[in-house]
């Protein structure tokens, strides 16, 4: 009987650093995504630590011109014969919907940040260390609240970064189908490349291989070193030094 063979890990880094953001946001919109409405003590780190990510830089502006780029790369393709128009058509109204979404962000977001119910507990909550609710009995009078009015609350809260959430999560989707991935082999571990300025790159590793690669570079430079986790002997380095058969995607900067 044969076993169920498992799908390879794909790991990213991002090589500019608008896109490092990007990524930060859409891991955070995710556990913000998968607690909603039942885990609060998560939906509230997940939801400052957004806010405090949103805050420290200009996203929209940064986000726009990128969504514009994109619109106008898909418009390249428009008099290719073989492209399906339907498909280019949908996507570029895909685009012009996020980032006319992106306009009303400031609004939306200043209604989160003057919520002062949130105003009262982030402080806490943000602070390195556990708290307990005696230092937040508001949070625990909220608590007392039914799961049905604690959802609705939460989807509130969760609704006043949707434009945002859609922007990320189309941006990060087509950049990622940008880059197809080639197959190399890491002599000893190791590789190394000069490119094209990237936006990011994504490396397909199968699970067998038991490694994870360690990645350095900016633009349009990069390393990778392969590494095991650490075991329980007095080995001083993790580094594999196997030939490692991976996978590469190289998501150029537009």
């Amino acid at each position: 009987m044969s076993s169920e063979v498992q799908a390879p890990i794909v790991y990213e880094y991002p090589l500019q650093e608008r896109f490092r953001t990007y990524l930060r946001l859409e891991h955070s919109f995710n556990q913000l995504r998968s607690t909603l409405g039942h885990d609060h003590e998560s939906f509230f780190n997940a939801l400052f630590a957004s806010q405090e990510l949103i805050e420290r830089s200009d996203i929209r502006a940064e986000l726009s011109k990128d969504l514009i780029q994109q619109k106008n790369f898909i418009k390249q393709w428009e008099k290719h014969p073989q492209i399906d128009q339907d498909t280019l058509q949908a996507a570029l109204h895909s685009v012009s919907e996020a980032h006319d979404g992106l306009q009303h962000l400031p609004k939306q977001l200043r209604h989160l940040k003057d919520d002062r119910f949130l105003a009262s507990i982030r402080t806490r909550l943000v602070q390195p260390g556990l708290c307990g609710l005696f230092e937040l009995p508001q949070l625990q009078l909220w608590l007392s609240h039914s799961p049905e009015q604690a959802w609705q609350q939460c989807h509130i809260w969760y609704h006043s970064l949707q434009p945002l959430i859609d922007a990320i999560a189309l941006q990060l989707q087509l950049t990622r189908q940008q880059g197809d991935f080639t197959s190399i082999v890491a002599k000893g571990g190791f590789w190394q490349e000069s490119c094209e300025p990237l936006s990011l790159i994504r490396i397909q590793v199968a699970v067998e291989n038991a490694c994870y690669p360690v990645i350095s570079g900016h633009r349009q430079r990069f390393t990778l070193r392969f590494m095991t986790l650490p075991g329980e002997d007095d080995q001083q380095s993790d580094a594999s030094s196997d030939d490692i058969t991976a996978a590469i995607a190289r998501c150029p900067l537009l």
